[in-house]
Formats: C-alpha cells, structure tokens, sequence
C-alpha cells in the first residue's frame, strides 16, 4: 500500500507513534509517500524525526492549545479564540491536503490525532481507507467511560475527537489495557507503539527521570530539589538554547533528545512525567515506576494519567512532589507485567488491521 502521514505535532508523542509504525510498515513492503506534521515550519521539528524518512515531509498550519502565562496550564477559551481566529489559515491546510492526496493517489491515510484530516474528509468527502491512531479514541470505548467523572469535560473531549476523526472511520485506540473491540463504534483496541530501542534489559539506577512538557513546571522543580538534597534528578524540557543546564549536584535539565532520554529511560529508578503516553507506555514497559501529573486544563493528559491509574500502571498525583512515588504502596504499579504481556502478545494487532482495511 502506498500511505500519507498526518502527524500532530504538540509534544513528541505522535512523532515517535509515527515512527514507530512506519518501520512496522515498511517492513511489510508497504510505502510512506509523504508525511504532513501540524506545525510551524519544518524547521520547529525535531532532527530524529525529519532525518528518519527518506519521502517529502511537509508542515501544516493546524489547531493546537495556548498555554496561560506560567506555562502551566492550557488555557481553553484562548486556545478556541485561536482557532477562530485562524480558521482561514487552517482552511488553506485543508485544500493543501488536498492537492497532496491528488498527487500522491494513496491508497489509505493514517491520522495521529491531527484533526485537520478529519476537516478534509469531511469537506471533500475522501472515501479511500482512513485510519485515525490515538489512546484519544480510547475514551468513546465503554470500559472506560465510568472512570471519567467530569461530564463536561468528557462531552468536550468526545466532540474534539469526533471533530479529528469521523464517526464511520476506523478509530484505533492505543490502550494499556488488552479490552474487546467496539465495532460498532468502529473502536479497534491495540497495544501502544513502542520503538524497538526500548525492547532492551533495563537497570534501575539511583536517579530519578523527568519529563515536563512546559516549562513553567522548572521552578517547582527546583525547589523540590533544594528542600530535598541528596536526591538525583535527570529532566528533560524544550531549551533548544542549551543541551544541559546544571542546576545543582543534584539537578540538571537536558533539551530534547530522542537517544539520550531513552538511554535515562532504561537506567532510571523511577519516571514521572506530565502526562503524555507515549513516553508512559515505553515506562511500563520497562517495568518503570511512575507518576503522572496532568497539566492543568489538558483533557487528553487527565485522560491518559486515569487510565493508568485505572490499570495499576502509575500514580496520578496533583503536583511535582517527587515524595508520593517513594511512600506509594507497591500495589499501585501491581499492573505493569499484565500490561507487558498484552503489548508482547499482540504488538502486530495494529499493522494487520491497516492490512485488513486498507
């Protein structure tokens, strides 16, 4: 099959969905013909990404979430009055898909969560194999619908994903959990996509490994730190003007770095992170222990660090207070092999349903 990328591009976490699934791909003979990424210009996107495929990577100008002024929090009327104001601009990225889709002829095309494809099929009625991949879709399965408690938050949350991915398309929902498939919400339930790198022995070292998708977590941070000396913390956050800034003999901060977060992923003794999932996923993989904090406002991070949570894979904590992971009971990560087996058990799921459907 000859295939067209879409990528959202807030965080990494897609990116690296994106690769993850294009080695599983092409190694069944199947073709990447051009990748489309939701962001400003190729250059905001990292080097792992753009030098792992060899086809036309192109950006679009898409939707995304305005942070408040301490960059800890999204801000949701902001980000609606953005997307308002932009709505033209996002209009040209529609037709830009467009004409791409013309001159490629896939034969199917693979969204990660970005929703201006769901625009497009919407607007010009594509009929071709769609397949939209996100733990997202997970939250219009039934097994998950009583852990989420905020009714307005979950009326949003499932017209945002209706709005990125059309009722009739094949949704498949990254899980932690193995659950049956809702066909009739077009829900095929699959194990995350985990890089090979990560499928190695893993050592728990005596430091502890953060990832913060704002920055404006660093200061709670570091005074965690200093009220808490004699701890080691390893974090990471977007500084592209520095690769390393030592805080203390107990701190440093380090700009993104697929390899080199991987390689404190598998020594680490413990991961806490704003709530994403990927990284997660490749955690418990690992057999990490881990915390999760929600930033404020995010949707879709509260609904990753539930279902974590739900499984016995993390902690869902309200803050950067590295102390909870330490004083939790074990039972709390009582989850983690359960959830090996079921990635180890079906890994393929997802690429034998693009074959399926495509």
């Amino acid at each position: 099959m000859k295939l067209i990328f879409f990528v959202q591009g807030e965080g990494r976490g897609h990116m690296s969905q994106a690769l993850t699934l294009k080695e599983k791909l092409e190694s069944r003979g199947h073709k990447i013909s051009s990748v489309f990424v939701g962001a400003k210009s190729k250059e905001d996107l990292p080097s792992f990404f753009t030098s792992a495929f060899s086809c036309p990577i192109e950006t679009l100008n898409s939707p995304g979430f305005k942070m408040d002024k301490k960059e800890q929090g999204i801000v949701i009327s902001k980000s609606v009055l953005s997307s308002f104001i932009h709505s033209l601009h996002y209009l040209r990225s529609v037709k830009k898909i467009k004409k791409a889709v013309k001159a490629y002829s896939p034969d199917a095309l693979i969204s990660f969560y970005e929703p201006l494809v769901g625009a497009y099929l919407r607007l010009y009625r594509d009929k071709r194999p769609s397949f939209f991949i996100g733990h997202q879709y997970f939250m219009d399965h039934p097994v998950f619908n009583p852990y989420f408690k905020n009714l307005i938050v979950k009326k949003v949350f499932r017209v945002y994903n209706l709005f990125t991915a059309p009722a009739k398309s094949i949704k498949l929902a990254l899980s932690f959990s193995e659950e049956q498939d809702c066909q009739e919400k077009n829900i095929f339930v699959c194990p995350p996509l985990i890089r090979k790198e990560v499928k190695v022995e893993a050592q728990n070292k005596n430091f502890y490994l953060l990832y913060l998708l704002n920055q404006g977590y660093s200061e709670k941070i570091i005074s965690w730190s200093k009220n808490n000396p004699g701890i080691r913390i390893e974090a990471f956050r977007r500084q592209p003007e520095k690769e390393e800034e030592i805080i203390s003999e107990d701190l440093s901060f380090h700009n993104l770095s697929g390899e080199k977060f991987l390689t404190f992923l598998k020594n680490c003794k413990a991961y806490i992170s704003t709530a994403g999932f990927d990284s997660i996923a490749e955690a418990a993989y690992l057999g990490k222990k881990i915390m999760m904090v929600p930033t404020k406002h995010h949707f879709e991070q509260e609904h990753n660090a539930i279902d974590a949570a739900r499984i016995k894979i993390a902690l869902k904590a309200k803050d950067f207070d590295l102390s909870l992971i330490n004083n939790c009971a074990q039972e709390t990560f009582s989850g983690l092999a359960k959830y090996k087996q079921w990635y180890d058990s079906n890994e393929n799921k997802i690429v034998e349903l693009i074959e399926k459907f495509g």
